[in-house]
């Protein structure tokens, strides 16, 4: 009877360990994700908007960004100054060390999202130079003669 008792107890335990093993496998592929977006605003839309030296579009544009921290923003159009920025993007608390591994775990998807606005201003248009103005008239000398030279006759 010994015996059996204990195959009794290592099917048991197989049984829980074999559930266990598959309950954590599926806990972990079923588990959510963390997406980050930026999305970058114009006033006026349409100039191009390139982030750490890589085009990204005309804007508006949203793109998906894999780091927090700081980045290099230029944004170019005809007719309008370029803008040359460098912002950071700061991690939400929820996201701190070890926060992050719970947040990560999570069954549902996490979705991080944020927008920066900027307003261009139109370039300014050096003034044409204008011809000055002469209102009186210079007399004019005549040129003097070379040396030793003269209008009378010999």
């Amino acid at each position: 009877m010994r015996h059996e008792t204990r195959d009794q107890r290592q099917r048991v335990v197989g049984g829980v360990l074999r559930f266990s093993l598959l309950s954590l496998v599926s806990c972990l592929l079923s588990t959510g994700c963390l997406s980050r977006s930026l999305t970058i605003r114009t006033d006026p839309p349409g100039a191009l908007v390139s982030i750490n030296d890589v085009l990204k579009g005309p804007s508006p544009v949203t793109y998906d960004f894999m780091w927090y921290g700081w980045h290099r923003v230029m944004i170019r159009k005809e007719g309008f100054e370029r803008v040359e920025d460098r912002k950071q993007l700061r991690a939400p608390i929820y996201l701190w060390i070890p926060f992050d591994l719970a947040i990560e775990l999570l069954p549902f998807p996490i979705r991080d999202t944020r927008v920066w606005a900027y307003t261009l201003t139109p370039t300014q248009m050096p003034p044409t130079p204008l011809r000055p103005l002469t209102t009186t008239t210079l007399p004019v000398e005549p040129a003097p003669s070379p040396a030793g030279a003269t209008d009378e006759p010999r």
